[in-house]
């Protein structure tokens, strides 16, 4: 019998065994019918028993290097063509691995070891781009439903502190209504199950900030640069001062260009 079948004959016994030690420990810690045991004496049955699986998990891992590793020097073997005497010399007397299959175990369990950490090191990768690109969701999400939540005040203060004409006002409300309703749409689609693809979300967050530059030119197109200018210092007030700022920084280029073309 050759050294990998000898291998694998241990190695399925011992499985054998652990599987009927579970088997056996499952049946002996069964209630007896009408005598339910307690609720903590099940919870510690339950831990118990995945300590056990955790162990005969572990063991087949073990088992499984071994037996790649005798793959491996058998292959070896063949190629070289050892007699089976040779063999039989090469084999330590109390029946251990010689050092020529120690050494095919080792290069086996070290090749795993790179393949494992490698999958490892990609899957923290990946968690913490995850991890980045929710943050960065939620933070797009969060700054559109404060801000949609803040436009009725602002809509106070523009009937009352800016010099609009009545129909002007409205439109600036309708612009302003209809683009951050436009962009609640899009972050919902941040949250869809199952949530889209890195690419996918980042081009919805794209979205969403050219809706934000919509916002201001449609904005221009209605008002005066010296109206952007004060609505958007009531805006950074009374809402968000990054949008506020891009109506103050339209208004000075609008006064920029009628300075130039005077």
């Amino acid at each position: 019998m050759s050294i990998q079948a000898t291998s694998l004959f241990r190695s399925s016994s011992l499985l054998a065994v652990l599987l009927s030690v579970i088997a056996i420990y499952i049946a002996s810690q069964s209630p007896t019918e009408g005598n339910p045991p307690p609720i903590t004496v099940q919870s510690n049955h339950v831990d118990q028993l995945e300590k056990t699986i955790a162990n005969l998990r572990d063991e087949l891992i073990t088992l499984q290097f071994r037996l790649d590793g005798l793959e491996e020097l058998e292959l070896a073997r063949g190629q070289e063509s050892t007699p089976p005497e040779a063999e039989v010399v090469e084999s330590s007397a109390d029946g251990e691995l010689d050092g020529r299959i120690i050494a095919a175990v080792d290069r086996v369990m070290e090749a795993k070891g790179l393949e494992f950490a490698k999958v490892a090191r990609q899957e923290a990768e990946e968690q913490q781009q995850q991890k980045k690109l929710n943050q960065t969701r939620d933070g797009f999400s969060s700054w559109v439903d404060n801000g949609r939540a803040k436009l009725p005040n602002l809509y106070n203060r523009i009937r009352d502190e800016l010099e609009l004409a009545p129909q002007t006002a409205l439109e600036v409300e309708e612009i302003l209504e209809n683009g951050f309703q436009t962009m609640s749409f899009l972050t919902e689609q941040l949250y869809t199950d199952p949530p889209p693809e890195q690419a996918e979300a980042l081009a919805i967050m794209g979205e969403v900030k050219g809706e934000a530059g919509s916002i201001i030119e449609e904005l221009d197109e209605i008002l005066t640069p010296e109206e952007m200018i004060a609505l958007g210092q009531v805006y950074s007030e009374e809402v968000d001062p990054r949008l506020g700022q891009g109506f103050i920084t339209n208004g000075n280029q609008g006064d920029d260009e009628d300075e130039t073309q005077n």
